[in-house]
């Protein structure tokens, strides 16, 4: 199992963390695809033709909380190895990200990653413009009492991992073309600089999950930071419903030998329903 190099810890805590969309560079974006109150959960799969091994899970969810006397949205994030796998690869990741409702723009960003012997937390403090300028309080620590606190400032939007998942989620796919490219900046672990990534829009297709249910998706392929996540920087393809949700139904990633599939579980208390195609 080892030989294959599957990176569980990556996977649930990253895999599902993948999202990018249309017009980023937007400041402002209106949510019209998500409510106070949705959870949506996937298991992760390691697949290599007939053998499906569960290796882990992760779950999002989304509350109502004031930041500084502003309403803002909370989202959670979670994820972690079975038991069962643990022995290969133990991982339990938390991330935690408060936004403005208004603007759907970062204010807090926080991770606890513990994967086998590595361990991180780090917290960011947002400051954004509407001038598209923003700037950045990053205080990061790591195993052994390393700590480093910088104050850093970007010209143009910057956010963090989890608050871009919802912002492209409110974004129109519609106008988009075949192979176009949109770009985005997140800024990730301990790192000074923001990673200028892109996203390419496939087209639409369907994804069939394990229990059968099919989905009409949108798909899309991320650019991938390259040496942090995963080898390949355009190994993955993301499935969105094809709705006004716009909920990830199925994320799959290659590797050396078969692949990493994340997958719909659960999503209670989506603002549409969310329905899978007819049956044939």
């Amino acid at each position: 199992m080892k030989t294959v190099n599957i990176k569980i810890g990556i996977l649930v805590a990253t895999a599902i963390l993948f999202f990018t969309s249309g017009e980023i560079d937007s400041v402002v974006v209106k949510n019209t695809s998500f409510r106070v109150g949705e959870l949506v959960g996937y298991d992760v799969y390691y697949n290599w033709g007939f053998i499906w091994i569960h290796a882990g899970s992760a779950n999002f969810s989304v509350e109502e909380v004031n930041y500084k006397q502003r309403p803002a949205y909370r989202f959670y994030v979670s994820g972690r190895s079975l038991s069962t796998f643990d022995h290969f690869y133990h991982v339990r990741d938390t991330f935690m990200s408060i936004a403005d409702q208004a603007s759907l723009l970062p204010y807090y960003y926080k991770r606890v990653t513990r994967e086998d012997s590595y361990w991180a937390q780090d917290e960011y403090l947002f400051t954004t413009t509407t001038s598209k300028r923003t700037s950045l309080v990053a205080d990061c620590k790591r195993r052994k009492g390393v700590r480093t606190v910088d104050t850093i400032s970007y010209n143009g939007h910057v956010t963090d991992l989890i608050t871009l998942f919802y912002r492209i989620r409110n974004l129109d796919f519609d106008r988009m073309q075949i192979n176009e490219k949109h770009p985005f900046a997140i800024v990730f672990d301990n790192d000074k600089n923001p990673y200028n990534l892109y996203f390419r829009y496939l087209g639409k297709g369907e994804a069939e999950l394990r229990n059968g249910k099919k989905y009409r998706c949108i798909m899309l392929r991320p650019l991938l930071i390259k040496g942090k996540v995963f080898k390949d920087q355009e190994g993955m393809t993301i499935f969105l419903s094809d709705d006004r949700n716009r909920i990830p139904i199925m994320v799959e990633s290659k590797i050396r030998v078969g692949s990493i599939k994340a997958m719909l579980t659960t999503a209670t208390n989506t603002l549409y329903p969310l329905n899978p195609l007819p049956k044939k």
